[in-house]
């Protein structure tokens, strides 16, 4: 996406232009991620003047600004030297590692920042951006914000931790057989209907392992009948958890973004592989 990259300075350069206006200084420092925020938190405080598809648009072009500006920010500051540049995924301007999964959504970030508030901190975004490219990924503070995939074939990214509760709706309900939450280290699965469901977390940094969550409450480890949208199955009856039990995992999920912090939280057993 080389025209991209050349138009992204310019792009940045309007939203230096602009911040200013409001005073706000952008500086391409890490830091001015602050004042990114404290912009963009001035247009979530204002959604009701953005009625119709013009207020929608005005939005995402608002997005797109200040996503461009901190994507050229941190190519600035070290994503460049580490291989990153523009690329384009499905017509949207992300930065990537050319050939590898590795990859950031500045924009989109952006504009979730303005519609969610500071849940979606520009902040917190970047830090979590820094910390991936240096294998250095922060303990507390920060959750995980994973992308999530349907049965269906739905993808969307990043979502943060109340997004996930519809997620979860529509597996027990019937609407997607499965749900996949992605994140730096592996995956989170689950299916099943009601307040019937099968779940498995899967990790691959240093090496790969999976885990069933169990039942605490339950010992039985006969294997019991399972039919859900997505198929019938002969899981351990220890392996069928309910409903409260899954939106507690998935809490712990996106709550602890190391691995063995999210097991402490959660009933489990090691799968082998």
């Amino acid at each position: 996406m080389e025209n991209f990259n050349d138009t992204a300075k310019s792009i940045a350069e309007d939203a230096v232009r602009y911040a200013m206006q409001s005073g706000i200084r952008l500086d391409y420092t890490g830091e001015s991620a602050q004042n990114v925020d404290a912009f963009l938190g001035a247009c979530h405080d204002s959604l009701d003047k953005y009625d119709g598809d013009e207020g929608a648009k005005t939005l995402w072009n608002v997005a797109v600004l200040f996503g461009t500006y901190t994507g050229e920010m941190l190519l600035r500051c070290g994503l460049a030297e580490k291989g990153f540049t523009w690329v384009e995924d499905d017509g949207l301007p992300i930065l990537s590692i050319p050939g590898s999964q590795t990859a950031v959504s500045p924009i989109t970030k952006a504009h979730k920042r303005i519609l969610n508030g500071e849940e979606d901190s520009m902040k917190s975004f970047v830090d979590v951006v820094f910390s991936a490219v240096n294998g250095e990924w922060p303990k507390t503070g920060v959750l995980r914000v994973p992308d999530v995939e349907t049965a269906s074939g739905k993808k969307i990214e990043r979502i943060v931790l109340k997004e996930s509760d519809y997620y979860i709706s529509l597996v027990a309900e019937g609407k997607e057989d499965f749900v996949i939450f992605k994140s730096h280290d592996g995956f989170f699965q689950f299916y099943g209907i009601g307040n019937q469901f099968v779940c498995e977390a899967w990790f691959n940094l240093g090496g790969r392992r999976a885990y069933a969550l169990i039942n605490p409450d339950c010992t039985n480890t006969e294997r019991v009948d399972l039919v859900t949208p997505f198929g019938e199955y002969t899981p351990r009856e220890l392996d069928i958890i309910s409903l409260e039990q899954l939106k507690t995992a998935v809490y712990e999920y996106f709550s602890n973004l190391e691995e063995t912090d999210f097991l402490a939280k959660v009933p489990h057993e090691r799968m082998e592989m």
